[in-house]
């Protein structure tokens, strides 16, 4: 006789697990799956260097999660979660010298802009008080709530702020900027942050700078570990007599008269799940799992057809004597302790040469963010130690050997991206670096399945599948065909990146369908 359990929750990321957490703290049995020997998706914490260096694989920097409904409502501080918001936010160095800080207090930062640019300092300090001020909270309840329609978000956004915000869905990403920002560097900042998050200079992606912009000041790192951020949603789970396996490949979603009654594992067992059946895994995976016979052909095909993203992460991850130190200290002495910093672009035409290579499947120049976590929590290096890490832009797979070629050129790539990385912080050389790792896109694939061509955002941010569209309009809502059947993974809205707001937005509609007496209040649609 299978066991059952009120609700299954397909794969152990950090979305399953916020919706899961959800449902056991309302009472309801739930069992969480997970495939590999350990739960986390992009969340995932190891020694990859040397004994006693902590690293995150994949996500670092935990954006607005203080905003979030989550924390408070699952009271996670209390099960072993403790966040670290750093005063020097952001920052970007470049080759003549020169650097600028992004800091939580907004007077630090103009002082730091206007020394590359008066006019963009006075900008961002009126983008800081329309945004980060002004739209934090109608940004926050856009993502946590189920997305609207382009026309009925219209009609909410209809005051003057709303239909400002609004107007940046028209826009690409690079016009979203430089509407706004006269210097090159301070563009640059932006569009490798963007790009960050997967986005490449397409139509209709300029919505991301007022959501991105809103953030900028509250990026968190958690103590300890990413892992530390699953560890607190799974002891919520368990509190509320819920399970999470690991080792629990499914192989099927059981549907009988149209309805999710449970799973089968890849070593044939059964569970029930007596009320619903939540998928975190992609949303073409889940069609498959399903059957696409229980969707029908227009969804089957939309998720046959589902893309991904079109450039990826590679990590390089070192073991260190002493924190990297950059040539740009001397002009702007913050940059060596700020928390997420950009460098190896100085124009847009790099940027631009830089995705047009990888889509050649060629390896760029070098270019992205990263930092040294040690600063702010030395726990995550042995005592008097460092760590640090760089993620530049990278292709899936090579034009010349495929995604395999990653293992075949490790040791070369390794060596070459440290040497682009000392040519901005010169003292990352022999005497220093104990260690290194390099995380690649191939990787990224073999460990996490999920992550598609690791798309480690799980699907492309283009227009079609953006808000309302993802991953498709008729199931934008979190449900499926499939009664009981809900989506709960980062290929619905927002996306990836550690919010939680996916997993979270299932659970309300999962509320809602079972009636649940909820010990929350659900955030308000947005309005403005």
């Amino acid at each position: 006789m299978a066991e059952a359990f009120d609700g299954i929750l397909i794969g152990g990321g950090h979305n399953s697990l916020v919706c899961g957490a959800y449902m056991a703290k309302a009472g309801l049995k739930v069992a969480v799956l997970e495939q590999s020997d350990a739960f986390g998706g992009g969340c995932t914490t190891r020694e990859v260097t040397l004994p006693g260096f902590k690293h995150n694989l994949h996500s670092n920097y935990y954006v607005g999660l203080d905003r979030s409904p989550i924390l408070s409502d699952l009271e996670l501080h209390s099960y072993g979660l403790g966040l670290i918001y750093p005063e020097r936010q952001q920052g970007c160095a470049f080759r003549d010298g020169t650097a600028f800080v992004i800091h939580r207090d907004v007077e630090k930062t103009v002082k730091s802009i206007a020394r590359i640019s008066k006019r963009d300092a006075k900008t961002y300090k009126e983008l800081h008080v329309k945004f980060t001020e002004g739209m934090l909270d109608i940004i926050t309840s856009f993502m946590y709530c189920a997305p609207l329609p382009p026309e009925k978000m219209k009609e909410r956004f209809s005051g003057r702020l709303g239909r400002e915000f609004w107007a940046y869905n028209d826009l690409s990403m690079y016009e979203a900027v430089d509407q706004h920002f006269e210097d090159e560097r301070l563009r640059v900042l932006f569009k490798l942050f963007l790009g960050s998050f997967t986005l490449e200079n397409t139509p209709k992606t300029g919505i991301f700078f007022p959501r991105i912009f809103s953030r900028i000041v509250n990026f968190a790192l958690p103590v300890g570990g990413s892992a530390n951020f699953l560890r607190a949603l799974e002891r919520v789970i368990v509190r509320g007599r819920g399970r999470v396996f690991t080792g629990a490949q499914v192989k099927e979603i059981t549907v009988q008269g149209g309805r999710a009654r449970g799973v089968v594992l890849a070593d044939r067992t059964r569970l029930e799940a007596r009320k619903f059946v939540a998928s975190g895994v992609n949303w073409p995976l889940t069609v498959r799992l399903a059957g696409e016979d229980h969707f029908g052909a227009e969804l089957s095909k939309a998720a046959r057809k589902f893309q991904w993203a079109s450039h990826g992460l590679c990590t390089v991850h070192l073991a260190l004597k002493k924190a990297p130190e950059f040539k740009s200290a001397r002009f702007e002495p913050d940059i060596n302790k700020t928390f997420n910093i950009f460098w190896g672009a100085e124009s847009t035409e790099e940027i631009d040469a830089c995705f047009e290579a990888i889509h050649r499947g060629e390896l760029p120049r070098l270019m992205g963010n990263g930092g040294s976590n040690t600063h702010f929590d030395p726990t995550y290096a042995p005592e008097g130690a460092h760590l640090g890490f760089w993620w530049p832009f990278a292709p899936f797979e090579f034009k010349d050997g495929g995604s395999q070629a990653w293992d075949k050129r490790r040791k070369a790539l390794t060596r070459e991206f440290i040497e682009a990385w000392a040519a901005y912080a010169p003292n990352l050389n022999k005497r220093n670096v104990m260690g290194s790792y390099l995380y690649t896109p191939y990787d990224i694939v073999r460990e996490n399945s999920n992550m598609v061509r690791a798309s480690h955002h799980i699907g492309a941010y283009i227009p079609g599948q953006l808000g309302h569209n993802r991953p498709h309009p008729k199931v934008s809502g979190f449900r499926t065909p499939v009664e009981g059947l809900y989506l709960c993974g980062s290929s619905s809205h927002v996306g990836g990146g550690v919010t939680g707001a996916p997993g979270y937005n299932c659970a309300n509609a999962i509320a809602d369908d079972l009636k649940l007496k909820r010990f929350w209040k659900p955030v308000a649609p947005p309005r403005l």
